[in-house]
């Protein structure tokens, strides 16, 4: 990805990013919940039950976060836990965080059916599978280049 497709790269996953974080803080705010506690729910939904470390993994946060929004959703009735204690420890739904996972769900499936709607599926489907290897390829090199790189000074570099 040349500069300027990397700057235009970088525009755009952030304009989209901001336009998400928008529609969740307002779609979300009747049920009390954040964007995090609403992908946990949904993953939850999606899975039956998880312990917190699958939940992290799953979700690409840490153990402490997912800790504490499975504590945030217990306690707002939406989640349960086995009697098992310690990691092992599996998270499910309760029948109102079914409820509420099933009307989340709607939400998304409105919202998505809007914004890509008009969007033939073949193209979708190649734009996921480039979104993802771009994902994968910037997660490498964020390893990779984790120290920054040296540029060959210019002479105008040596003169200031």
């Amino acid at each position: 990805m040349e500069s300027s497709g990397f700057e235009r790269f970088s525009l755009l996953t952030g304009r989209a990013a901001k336009s998400i974080a928008r529609l969740k803080q307002v779609q979300m705010e009747a049920f009390h919940l954040s964007g995090a506690h609403v992908t946990c729910l949904c993953q939850l939904s999606r899975q039956g039950s998880l312990t917190q470390g699958e939940l992290a993994r799953r979700e690409c946060m840490d153990r402490s976060q997912a800790s504490r929004i499975l504590r945030d959703l217990t306690a707002q009735g939406y989640v349960r836990t086995e009697a098992q204690q310690g990691y092992k420890r599996r998270y499910m739904l309760t029948a109102e965080g079914e409820k509420t996972a099933a009307r989340i769900a709607q939400i998304i499936r409105e919202i998505n059916r809007f914004v890509s709607g008009s969007i033939p599926q073949a193209d979708l489907d190649v734009f996921y599978r480039t979104l993802e290897t771009i994902a994968g390829n910037l997660e490498i090199a964020a390893e990779r280049f984790s120290m920054p790189l040296k540029t060959p000074m210019t002479e105008q570099d040596e003169t200031t």
